[in-house]
Formats: structure tokens, sequence, C-alpha cells
């Protein structure tokens, strides 16, 4: 029987960074927290304590592929390409990159209701998508 890994969802932003956790083999995930993105150094930080409390064994990070050639977009994936780089150099972790086309949109309509940042629930999106493929 195959061990149900714990995985970490990210959705990269230039001022949130949202958290989420699944399992691979049940495939469950659920929001876990946002992270202020001060600086990468205070990102690395935050996520290695998530990473050794949780026992993560991968990370899913978001990219952010334009569904049009919009420049801003570009930006984005510019800057979620880098810091991918950045994780990878600083941590001893798999790293998979994940498709988040339209996660935010839906994320914005999850939580229509309530109130208050959508990362968490967005980086729950992404995550949910990556293991209902694999």
């Amino acid at each position: 029987m195959t061990q149900d890994k714990k995985i970490l969802g990210i959705d990269y932003g230039d001022i949130r960074i949202g958290i989420a956790i699944g399992f691979s083999e049940s495939k469950v995930s659920s929001p876990y927290s946002i992270i202020e993105n001060k600086n990468n150094k205070f990102v690395l930080e935050e996520l290695k304590i998530i990473l050794n409390q949780e026992e993560i064994e991968e990370i899913v990070i978001g990219i952010p592929y334009s569904l049009s050639s919009n420049k801003e977009k570009s930006d984005q994936l510019k800057k979620t390409k880098k810091f991918i780089e950045f994780l990878k150099g600083s941590l001893g972790i798999k790293i998979t990159e994940e498709d988040e086309r339209l996660s935010t949109r839906l994320a914005e309509n999850l939580t229509r209701e309530k109130r208050g940042h959508k990362d968490d629930i967005a980086a729950q999106v992404i995550l949910q998508n990556y293991l209902e493929r694999c």
C-alpha cells in the first residue's frame, strides 16, 4: 500500500502567499495559512517551520500561466518562477509546478460570502487540482 504523503500547496503573490495542505492518496486538501511576503528570507523561514511541523514531503506551487498575453500575468509568472528557483536552491524537497489558471477566480467564488483573504483557498484549489490529476 502506498503511503499517504503530505503535500504543501502554495499560491505565490507579491503581498501574501497562500498555503494549503493535502494528502496524496486520500486526495483531500484544506486551506492552512497565509504568509506575508515580506522578503524571501522571511518566507523561507516560515515555510521551513511548516515543512518540519507538518512533515511535508512535496511542495506544489501554482504557476500563473496567462489565458491571454497579459503583461501583468507574464510579470507574475517571472516572479513566481524566480521564487521557485530560490526554493529549489534553499530546500531539499521535491517541488512541482501546477497550472493555476482560474484558481483565484474559483477561490473568489468559494469565499464570496466570507470577507477576508482568498490566498489560502487559492492554494487549496491549486493543490486539489494537482491531487486529482495524480
